[in-house]
């Protein structure tokens, strides 16, 4: 028996790699079709595959096909009312139980689908199994070689999901790369914690603002710290003072608005990583440059991109994480992780997009080569896939199996997925190149 409840999907799955048993079918008139072409897969509305070739009784016929688990969907989902289904040149079911008939009363030939019964087996064990990846059980059969080269596609398509985004942001700045920049950088520069409330200083403290001050990192620490709500209660050491009087003189100067001082989250967090700390390298860092842009474009290898992230708060929180509370001494600087975070989803998929809309694509390709030569990252998503058997050297790696684990194991797409259908393949005996 097979388990599970069978969706058309599936047989789409079957159909469009040619999954079935033998070569060739026969309809329910007794005509021998042979597959030329399975025909290209429709995502929108209309018959499943388009453009597919076959030969049936020595006639070779273009058109479309339709799939069904049972012949009369084709009356149930009102095919012989619709025109668009007219061109179909073969109907194929799992069960054929009845004669079906386009909108101009054609008799529409139907075939029926027979695959290996292990092949639907394993696909109801990998989408209903607790553990994800789901096909984990098989990897061990596909080989460590295999695997590694579907890596960079999912990697490319995860980079392409990352930079569609930045199109959206750079479209909502009116087409300014610094300030696109400077919000994607604040969106990542707290981890997820705290990223909606860096969001939104980004939003309330454009970066223009930040520009005309750079070099004067008092000027620059007011402004963020004054935006950020937080030095509202800061009480009235020297350093605090200092920022109050600058960013009374600066608020009314540029209008600017407060954030709720409550945005800010500070419980479960490790005091090196407390907003306060990051707010106080952020501005160390802006003030550095007059612009960030060229310098990212300009850098040439991992190494020198994150030598420009190299920075310290100033003095005052060598001895704080927060304001008033003294602390050990201990200097403030951005670490090594926070740097891998925002070379892997800030600066490799902006000076990707940067390059392609310059027309560029050394810089497009500059961007891949530093995610191929950036560590590994180590996550749970990560450390699964290791228990499978896989050791991964790079971060483009590491981003392919994020993208394998958020856009088709979470969702249960493994007929999508390039690992789940070589699995499956694998099943019926086939084996393809990786795509």
């Amino acid at each position: 028996l097979i388990p599970g409840t069978m969706k058309e999907e599936f047989l789409q799955y079957i159909w469009a790699n040619s999954l079935y048993k033998g070569r060739g079918f026969t309809t329910h008139t007794g005509k021998n079709v042979q597959i030329l072409h399975p025909g290209e897969a429709n995502r929108n509305a209309g018959p499943d595959f388009f453009n597919a070739r076959i030969q049936m009784n020595g006639l070779i016929l273009a058109g479309n096909v339709e799939i069904h688990l049972k012949s009369s969907d084709w009356y149930n989902h009102g095919h012989h009312r619709d025109a668009a289904y007219n061109n179909v040149i073969l109907s194929v079911v799992k069960t054929n139980d009845v004669r079906v008939y386009d909108s101009r009363k054609r008799e529409v030939e139907s075939v029926v689908l027979e695959f290996a019964d292990d092949l639907y087996r394993e696909y109801v064990f990998m989408r209903d199994a607790r553990a994800l990846p789901g096909c984990a059980r098989r990897l061990g059969e596909m080989g460590n070689e295999w695997f590694h080269l579907t890596l960079p596609s999912l990697a490319v398509e995860r980079l392409e999901r990352k930079v569609e985004d930045i199109r959206r942001l750079l479209l909502l700045t009116g087409n300014d790369w610094e300030e696109c920049f400077y919000r994607l950088l604040c969106r990542y520069w707290a981890g997820n914690v705290n990223a909606e409330a860096f969001q939104q200083l980004a939003l309330n403290l454009p970066y223009k603002i930040l520009l005309r001050y750079a070099g004067q990192l008092p000027v620059v620490e007011a402004l963020i710290f004054g935006v950020s709500g937080l030095l509202g209660g800061a009480g009235e050491d020297e350093y605090v003072k200092v920022l109050k009087k600058e960013y009374a003189y600066y608020r009314a100067k540029h209008h600017l608005v407060e954030m709720p001082a409550q945005m800010w989250r500070f419980l479960r967090i490790r005091p090196g990583s407390f907003p306060t700390v990051r707010l106080a390298l952020l501005a160390a860092f802006i003030s550095r440059f007059r612009a960030v842009v060229p310098h990212l474009a300009g850098a040439g290898t991992v190494k020198e991109v994150i030598a420009l992230f190299d920075t310290e708060a100033s003095a005052y929180w060598d001895t704080h994480y927060v304001f008033q509370r003294e602390s050990a001494a201990r200097k403030k600087r951005m670490g090594k992780k926070l740097r891998q975070v925002l070379l892997i989803n800030a600066l490799v998929p902006f000076l990707f997009i940067y390059g392609r809309m310059h027309g560029n694509e050394q810089l497009a390709e500059k961007a891949l080569n530093w995610l191929e030569q950036t560590e590994p990252e180590d996550n749970s998503i990560v450390q699964t896939w290791t228990k499978c058997g896989f050791v991964f050297d790079s971060a483009l790696q590491t981003q392919a199996l994020i993208q394998l684990q958020k856009e088709y194991c979470d969702h249960r797409l493994c007929l999508r997925c390039r690992v789940g259908r070589e699995v499956l393949k694998s099943r019926s005996g086939i084996i393809l190149s990786p795509e």
